[in-house]
């Protein structure tokens, strides 16, 4: 029988949650996070008016894993989500693990997702089936495709020329040969696919008001909103009112994700709910190509610090103070316990969570974080990586390319502290402390199954 944990929070709690994550938008992606080519003047403002996170770090530098960790507060490995899931993936999300939206519906909290999934698209794996009330957006990444496996409403609206017998030629092949046709994203509503492929251009446009809408229905409701864009991962669009507002279509898409922000804050205002909403902004991992880490090595795909280190940004009048700059040590595993504890949720004992509590930090109640160590997962495999505790950073095994290939790659050993770029290998200097780093992480993978 599976036990119950209650978290408790000693703190005041914010009543609503929303969590605004943005796809493969790097540390050095925001003009709060140092850009000079960007410009964020609503999550700046939410930077000034709540806490600018320096070290928080998503549970992997791909898609799939880092969202299954942020939703469940256990490691993608735990779960069953190491890799990212593609339109012929069988597998997903296993519906016996607890979400923060089953988490929030135990305190009779109305739920909802607009945007991006990716955690399965089989029925049994979709959003409806893991707590959300509602669904809207893609069910996995824009520059993939759809499948013969997803349901079509009777009245799909087909667009950009389609027609229904184009349709089902096209998953009539996808069905023999299992290959996914690219950029060409459904877009759902609930268990069904409305639309294909959806206009990308209006992506974000539309997920914003669909978010605003969902607030202001909502007002008279606790709620929990998890708006994840599908911006600026590749291919990268903007509606026409951000076209050209950057030096290329990245940062106008960012440009518009900020806009999109700046909508939300304004329906928390407009609904008198602004001073009772915890919301957070962050990425699920670091930047492609066309993005940037900042003053952090790597990106995408990596474990180096530019692929799992993000720009976060947390505002909860009240719960958080304004113009706070937290340099600990934070993860997206940490959210479910976090926030449970603030709505005094129950949540089952009877498994390993990897994340904590992090309330007493983000009320400046402590000013040092639960949390000491970091693991790091290779993006296309499930074998650890690396271990950071506290300043101490190892990388063992390497990175792996999109095709899962191994990458030449020697052990690395870094202090963060004195260089969070990781450009000097200190490696051969410290064999103590690579042993003692490796002992602690080759014990730690061992303990999951």
């Amino acid at each position: 029988m599976v036990g119950i944990l209650v978290c408790v929070s000693a703190f005041a709690a914010p009543k609503n949650f929303i969590i605004i994550l943005a796809d493969d938008q790097g540390y050095g992606d925001l003009s709060c996070f140092g850009s000079k080519r960007i410009q964020s003047p609503n999550i700046d403002q939410l930077a000034s008016e709540g806490m600018r996170m320096t070290q928080f770090y998503m549970a992997s530098s791909v898609c799939s894993p880092s969202r299954a960790g942020l939703l469940t507060g256990r490691l993608p490995k735990r779960v069953g989500v190491p890799r990212v899931l593609f339109p012929h993936s069988t597998t997903g999300l296993p519906p016996e693990e607890v979400t923060i939206a089953e988490m929030f519906k135990t305190k009779d909290y109305v739920t909802a997702i607009v945007g991006k999934w990716h955690l399965g698209h089989l029925k049994q794996f979709l959003p409806t089936k893991q707590g959300f009330d509602s669904y809207f957006g893609i069910p996995y990444s824009n520059n993939m495709s759809t499948s013969p496996d997803l349901t079509y409403a009777k009245d799909l609206k087909l667009v950009q020329g389609w027609t229904a017998e184009r349709l089902q030629g096209d998953l009539a092949a996808i069905k023999a040969d299992s290959k996914s046709r690219k950029d060409l994203a459904p877009l759902m509503r609930g268990d069904e696919v409305v639309e294909y492929p959806a206009d990308q251009s209006q992506l974000t446009k539309r997920y914003t008001e669909e978010a605003v809408r969902f607030i202001h229905e909502n007002r008279d409701r606790n709620f929990f909103l998890y708006l994840a864009h599908a911006m600026p991962h590749v291919p990268i669009f903007a509606s026409d009112a951000f076209k050209g507002s950057g030096e290329n279509p990245f940062c106008d898409s960012i440009h518009e994700i900020d806009w999109s922000v700046g909508q939300v804050m304004k329906a928390l205002k407009d609904t008198g709910l602004d001073q009772d909403t915890f919301v957070i902004y962050t990425s699920d991992n670091g930047p492609a190509s066309a993005g940037s880490a900042g003053r952090l090595r790597g990106r995408k795909f990596m474990t180096f610090e530019g692929g799992v280190r993000v720009p976060t940004v947390i505002w909860s009048p009240g719960e958080v103070e304004a113009g706070v700059v937290c340099d600990e040590m934070v993860s997206a595993l940490d959210l479910l316990p976090t926030l449970a504890g603030y709505v005094g949720a129950e949540i089952p004992s009877g498994r390993e969570y990897d994340g904590q509590d992090v309330g007493a930090l983000l009320a400046g109640k402590t000013g040092a974080s639960p949390r000491n160590v970091n693991y790091y997962y290779q993006a296309t495999q499930p074998d650890i990586d690396g271990i950071r505790v506290g300043d101490w950073k190892l990388l063992i095994k390497g990175d792996r390319n999109r095709k899962g290939q191994k990458r030449t790659f020697e052990p690395m050993l870094f202090n963060l502290e004195d260089d969070p770029s990781e450009k000097k290998n200190l490696y051969t200097e410290r064999p103590e402390k690579v042993q003692e780093l490796k002992q602690k992480m080759e014990a730690f993978d061992a303990t999951i199954k």
